[in-house]
């Protein structure tokens, strides 16, 4: 089982249809979403993290 640096989560957009929702990072890049099964009616979503602040440590 993993740790918690393997998981993080973020704000995400679809690049298709510009919904936002949290996702679950994981350690492969890999983007889940969180509190549902789907992250929008696209298929496939193009999902994308928004960006981090440069001045914070970039943990993804």
């Amino acid at each position: 089982m993993g740790s918690y640096d393997d998981k993080q989560r973020a704000a995400a957009t679809c690049k298709r249809c510009g919904e936002i929702g949290i996702v679950q990072v994981l350690s492969d890049g890999s983007l889940l979403p969180l509190g549902q099964s789907t992250f929008c009616d696209c298929e496939p979503p193009i999902l994308e993290v928004f960006e981090t602040d440069p001045n914070t440590e970039d943990r993804l």
